[in-house]
Protein backbone atom coordinates (compact mmCIF):
# COMPACT_ATOMS: atom_id res chain seq x y z
CA UNK A 1 0.00 0.00 0.00
CA UNK A 2 1.52 3.36 -1.03
CA UNK A 3 2.10 6.28 1.32
CA UNK A 4 -0.76 8.40 -0.02
CA UNK A 5 -3.26 5.64 0.69
CA UNK A 6 -2.11 5.60 4.31
CA UNK A 7 -2.68 9.36 4.43
CA UNK A 8 -6.22 8.92 3.10
CA UNK A 9 -7.07 6.21 5.61
CA UNK A 10 -5.46 8.23 8.40
CA UNK A 11 -7.49 11.37 7.63
CA UNK A 12 -10.73 9.35 7.64
CA UNK A 13 -9.92 7.89 11.06
CA UNK A 14 -8.95 11.36 12.29
CA UNK A 15 -12.28 12.76 11.08
CA UNK A 16 -14.21 10.01 12.85
CA UNK A 17 -12.43 10.60 16.15
CA UNK A 18 -12.18 14.41 16.01
CA UNK A 19 -15.34 15.62 14.30
CA UNK A 20 -15.22 19.27 15.37
CA UNK A 21 -14.64 20.18 11.73
CA UNK A 22 -18.25 19.30 10.87
CA UNK A 23 -19.16 23.00 11.21
CA UNK A 24 -17.03 23.76 8.16
CA UNK A 25 -18.51 21.07 5.89
CA UNK A 26 -19.91 23.84 3.65
CA UNK A 27 -16.34 24.30 2.36
CA UNK A 28 -16.50 20.91 0.60
CA UNK A 29 -18.32 22.57 -2.30
CA UNK A 30 -15.45 24.98 -2.93
CA UNK A 31 -12.82 22.27 -2.53
CA UNK A 32 -14.54 20.23 -5.25
CA UNK A 33 -14.62 23.26 -7.53
CA UNK A 34 -10.89 23.85 -7.04
CA UNK A 35 -10.08 20.20 -7.74
CA UNK A 36 -12.17 20.25 -10.91
CA UNK A 37 -10.54 23.51 -11.97
CA UNK A 38 -7.08 21.94 -11.78
CA UNK A 39 -8.11 18.90 -13.80
CA UNK A 40 -9.92 21.03 -16.40
CA UNK A 41 -6.69 22.95 -16.92
CA UNK A 42 -5.26 19.72 -18.39
CA UNK A 43 -8.29 19.03 -20.60
CA UNK A 44 -7.28 19.73 -24.20
CA UNK A 45 -10.26 18.05 -25.93
CA UNK A 46 -7.95 16.56 -28.57
CA UNK A 47 -9.04 12.94 -28.26
CA UNK A 48 -10.36 10.74 -31.06
CA UNK A 49 -14.00 9.74 -31.51
CA UNK A 50 -13.29 6.41 -29.79
CA UNK A 51 -12.16 8.33 -26.69
CA UNK A 52 -15.44 10.25 -26.43
CA UNK A 53 -17.53 7.18 -27.23
CA UNK A 54 -15.70 5.37 -24.45
CA UNK A 55 -16.63 8.14 -22.02
CA UNK A 56 -20.30 7.89 -23.07
CA UNK A 57 -20.21 4.12 -22.52
CA UNK A 58 -18.81 4.72 -19.04
CA UNK A 59 -21.66 7.11 -18.21
CA UNK A 60 -24.25 4.62 -19.47
CA UNK A 61 -22.62 1.91 -17.36
CA UNK A 62 -22.86 4.20 -14.33
CA UNK A 63 -26.58 4.65 -14.94
CA UNK A 64 -27.09 0.91 -15.37
CA UNK A 65 -25.19 0.01 -12.19
CA UNK A 66 -26.92 2.76 -10.18
CA UNK A 67 -30.47 1.80 -11.12
CA UNK A 68 -29.96 -1.97 -11.04
CA UNK A 69 -28.30 -1.88 -7.61
CA UNK A 70 -31.01 0.44 -6.31
CA UNK A 71 -33.89 -1.77 -7.42
CA UNK A 72 -32.24 -4.97 -6.18
CA UNK A 73 -31.48 -3.58 -2.72
CA UNK A 74 -34.76 -1.64 -2.36
CA UNK A 75 -36.55 -4.92 -1.68
CA UNK A 76 -34.41 -5.27 1.46
CA UNK A 77 -33.62 -1.74 2.66
CA UNK A 78 -34.67 1.53 1.00
CA UNK A 79 -32.01 3.72 2.67
CA UNK A 80 -29.13 1.45 1.63
CA UNK A 81 -30.63 1.21 -1.85
CA UNK A 82 -30.41 5.00 -2.19
CA UNK A 83 -26.79 4.91 -1.01
CA UNK A 84 -26.03 2.19 -3.59
CA UNK A 85 -27.56 4.41 -6.27
CA UNK A 86 -25.36 7.34 -5.22
CA UNK A 87 -22.23 5.17 -5.28
CA UNK A 88 -23.14 3.72 -8.67
CA UNK A 89 -23.74 7.04 -10.38
CA UNK A 90 -20.70 8.83 -8.94
CA UNK A 91 -18.66 10.26 -11.86
CA UNK A 92 -15.02 9.57 -12.68
CA UNK A 93 -12.54 10.83 -10.09
CA UNK A 94 -10.57 14.00 -10.72
CA UNK A 95 -7.55 12.03 -9.49
CA UNK A 96 -8.01 9.27 -12.10
CA UNK A 97 -5.70 10.90 -14.71
CA UNK A 98 -2.90 10.89 -12.13
CA UNK A 99 -3.38 7.17 -11.62
CA UNK A 100 -3.45 6.49 -15.38
CA UNK A 101 -0.26 8.49 -15.83
CA UNK A 102 1.44 6.34 -13.20
CA UNK A 103 0.21 3.22 -15.00
CA UNK A 104 1.61 4.64 -18.29
CA UNK A 105 -1.73 4.58 -20.11
CA UNK A 106 -3.70 7.07 -22.23
CA UNK A 107 -4.28 10.17 -20.06
CA UNK A 108 -6.40 11.97 -22.69
CA UNK A 109 -8.83 9.06 -22.64
CA UNK A 110 -9.56 9.35 -18.94
CA UNK A 111 -9.59 13.16 -18.93
CA UNK A 112 -12.45 12.95 -21.44
CA UNK A 113 -14.25 10.62 -19.03
CA UNK A 114 -13.68 13.00 -16.10
CA UNK A 115 -15.07 15.99 -18.00
CA UNK A 116 -18.03 14.21 -19.60
CA UNK A 117 -19.21 12.11 -16.65
CA UNK A 118 -18.93 14.96 -14.13
CA UNK A 119 -20.89 17.29 -16.43
CA UNK A 120 -23.57 14.71 -17.22
CA UNK A 121 -24.03 13.63 -13.60
CA UNK A 122 -24.32 17.30 -12.59
CA UNK A 123 -27.11 17.68 -15.17
CA UNK A 124 -29.00 14.45 -14.51
CA UNK A 125 -28.71 13.90 -10.74
CA UNK A 126 -31.25 16.64 -9.82
CA UNK A 127 -33.86 14.86 -11.94
CA UNK A 128 -32.95 11.32 -10.86
CA UNK A 129 -32.80 11.83 -7.09
CA UNK A 130 -36.50 12.71 -6.69
CA UNK A 131 -37.35 9.41 -8.42
CA UNK A 132 -35.74 7.32 -5.68
CA UNK A 133 -35.78 9.38 -2.49
CA UNK A 134 -37.09 12.54 -0.85
CA UNK A 135 -34.62 15.39 -0.79
CA UNK A 136 -34.53 18.12 1.84
CA UNK A 137 -37.83 20.00 2.06
CA UNK A 138 -36.44 23.39 1.02
CA UNK A 139 -34.65 22.07 -2.09
CA UNK A 140 -36.34 22.10 -5.50
CA UNK A 141 -35.12 20.34 -8.63
CA UNK A 142 -34.31 23.72 -10.17
CA UNK A 143 -32.22 24.82 -7.21
CA UNK A 144 -30.42 21.48 -7.15
CA UNK A 145 -29.70 21.68 -10.88
CA UNK A 146 -28.28 25.19 -10.52
CA UNK A 147 -26.05 24.10 -7.60
CA UNK A 148 -24.68 20.97 -9.30
CA UNK A 149 -24.06 22.76 -12.60
CA UNK A 150 -22.18 25.58 -10.86
CA UNK A 151 -19.94 22.99 -9.19
CA UNK A 152 -18.80 21.77 -12.62
CA UNK A 153 -19.45 24.50 -15.19
CA UNK A 154 -17.83 27.40 -13.32
CA UNK A 155 -14.45 25.62 -12.87
CA UNK A 156 -14.61 24.51 -16.52
CA UNK A 157 -15.21 28.07 -17.79
CA UNK A 158 -12.49 29.50 -15.56
CA UNK A 159 -10.00 26.83 -16.64
CA UNK A 160 -10.63 27.62 -20.30
CA UNK A 161 -10.30 31.39 -19.86
CA UNK A 162 -7.37 31.56 -17.44
CA UNK A 163 -3.94 30.82 -18.90
CA UNK A 164 -1.58 29.65 -16.16
CA UNK A 165 1.99 29.60 -17.39
CA UNK A 166 3.33 28.02 -14.22
CA UNK A 167 2.52 24.37 -13.66
CA UNK A 168 0.41 23.59 -10.61
CA UNK A 169 2.13 21.58 -7.90
CA UNK A 170 0.31 18.18 -7.87
CA UNK A 171 0.63 18.06 -4.07
CA UNK A 172 -1.89 20.93 -3.81
CA UNK A 173 -4.49 18.69 -5.41
CA UNK A 174 -3.81 15.93 -2.89
CA UNK A 175 -3.95 18.28 0.10
CA UNK A 176 -7.30 19.66 -1.10
CA UNK A 177 -8.59 16.10 -1.30
CA UNK A 178 -7.42 15.38 2.26
CA UNK A 179 -9.07 18.56 3.56
CA UNK A 180 -12.38 17.72 1.89
CA UNK A 181 -12.25 14.15 3.09
CA UNK A 182 -11.69 15.26 6.68
CA UNK A 183 -14.65 17.67 6.57
CA UNK A 184 -16.92 14.99 5.08
CA UNK A 185 -15.85 12.38 7.62
CA UNK A 186 -16.29 14.82 10.50
CA UNK A 187 -19.79 15.71 9.28
CA UNK A 188 -20.83 12.07 8.97
CA UNK A 189 -19.28 11.21 12.34
CA UNK A 190 -21.09 14.09 14.06
CA UNK A 191 -24.38 13.04 12.47
CA UNK A 192 -24.03 9.39 13.55
CA UNK A 193 -23.06 10.18 17.14
CA UNK A 194 -25.46 13.07 17.76
CA UNK A 195 -28.43 12.97 15.37
CA UNK A 196 -28.62 9.32 14.31
CA UNK A 197 -27.67 7.53 17.50
CA UNK A 198 -30.33 4.90 16.81
CA UNK A 199 -28.64 3.80 13.57
CA UNK A 200 -27.79 0.10 14.04
CA UNK A 201 -24.19 -0.95 13.56
CA UNK A 202 -25.50 -3.60 11.17
CA UNK A 203 -26.71 -0.82 8.87
CA UNK A 204 -23.26 0.77 8.78
CA UNK A 205 -21.67 -2.63 8.10
CA UNK A 206 -24.19 -3.25 5.31
CA UNK A 207 -23.31 0.11 3.73
CA UNK A 208 -19.62 -0.85 3.82
CA UNK A 209 -20.31 -4.24 2.19
CA UNK A 210 -22.45 -2.71 -0.55
CA UNK A 211 -19.75 -0.12 -1.27
CA UNK A 212 -17.09 -2.85 -1.48
CA UNK A 213 -19.18 -4.99 -3.86
CA UNK A 214 -19.92 -2.01 -6.10
CA UNK A 215 -16.22 -1.13 -6.14
CA UNK A 216 -15.35 -4.65 -7.36
CA UNK A 217 -18.13 -4.57 -9.98
CA UNK A 218 -17.11 -1.13 -11.28
CA UNK A 219 -13.43 -1.91 -11.77
CA UNK A 220 -14.16 -5.32 -13.32
CA UNK A 221 -16.94 -4.10 -15.62
CA UNK A 222 -14.66 -1.29 -16.75
CA UNK A 223 -12.08 -3.79 -17.99
CA UNK A 224 -14.81 -5.58 -19.97
CA UNK A 225 -16.02 -2.34 -21.57
CA UNK A 226 -12.48 -1.28 -22.50
CA UNK A 227 -11.54 -4.70 -23.90
CA UNK A 228 -7.85 -5.08 -24.77
CA UNK A 229 -7.04 -1.58 -26.03
CA UNK A 230 -8.45 0.55 -23.20
CA UNK A 231 -9.11 -1.95 -20.42
CA UNK A 232 -7.11 -0.04 -17.80
CA UNK A 233 -8.45 3.36 -18.80
CA UNK A 234 -12.05 2.17 -18.67
CA UNK A 235 -11.49 0.30 -15.43
CA UNK A 236 -10.23 3.51 -13.80
CA UNK A 237 -12.95 5.63 -15.45
CA UNK A 238 -15.71 3.46 -14.02
CA UNK A 239 -14.01 2.24 -10.84
CA UNK A 240 -12.19 5.29 -9.49
CA UNK A 241 -14.89 7.76 -8.53
CA UNK A 242 -15.21 11.42 -7.62
CA UNK A 243 -16.54 10.46 -4.20
CA UNK A 244 -16.11 14.00 -2.87
CA UNK A 245 -18.71 15.21 -5.37
CA UNK A 246 -21.23 12.58 -4.28
CA UNK A 247 -20.45 13.16 -0.60
CA UNK A 248 -21.38 16.80 -1.18
CA UNK A 249 -24.62 15.70 -2.90
CA UNK A 250 -25.49 13.50 0.08
CA UNK A 251 -24.68 16.13 2.70
CA UNK A 252 -26.44 18.94 0.84
CA UNK A 253 -29.58 17.30 -0.50
CA UNK A 254 -30.17 14.05 1.46
CA UNK A 255 -28.52 13.40 4.85
CA UNK A 256 -25.02 12.75 6.27
CA UNK A 257 -25.70 9.01 6.65
CA UNK A 258 -25.96 8.73 2.86
CA UNK A 259 -22.41 10.11 2.62
CA UNK A 260 -21.08 6.93 4.25
CA UNK A 261 -21.41 5.00 0.97
CA UNK A 262 -18.98 7.17 -1.01
CA UNK A 263 -16.73 7.43 2.05
CA UNK A 264 -16.42 3.66 2.39
CA UNK A 265 -15.82 3.51 -1.36
CA UNK A 266 -12.75 5.72 -0.86
CA UNK A 267 -11.22 2.95 1.26
CA UNK A 268 -11.81 0.20 -1.26
CA UNK A 269 -10.78 2.05 -4.41
CA UNK A 270 -7.52 3.14 -2.80
CA UNK A 271 -6.75 -0.39 -1.62
CA UNK A 272 -7.19 -1.61 -5.21
CA UNK A 273 -5.18 1.25 -6.73
CA UNK A 274 -2.39 0.65 -4.21
CA UNK A 275 -2.31 -2.96 -5.38
CA UNK A 276 -2.10 -1.84 -9.03
CA UNK A 277 0.80 0.52 -8.34
CA UNK A 278 2.66 -2.10 -6.34
CA UNK A 279 2.38 -4.62 -9.18
CA UNK A 280 2.87 -2.21 -12.07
Amino acid sequence: MNQRSFHLFGIIIFGLLFNQGHEYAFLIKYIIMLMLFFIFLEAKFTGTMSVYLGAIHIFLAMLGIAFSSYYLISFVNQDIAVIAFLVGITPTATAAPVMIRLLKKDVNYIIASVVLTNCLVAIFIPFLLPLITSTKANVSTGNMLFSTLMIVILPLLLAKTINLRKKINPNIFFYLWLAGLYLATAKASHYIFTEATTTPITTIIAIAIVSMLLCIINFYLGTLIGKKQYYQENSQSLGQKNNMFMIWIALTFINPLAALGPMFYVFFQNIYNSYLLKNN
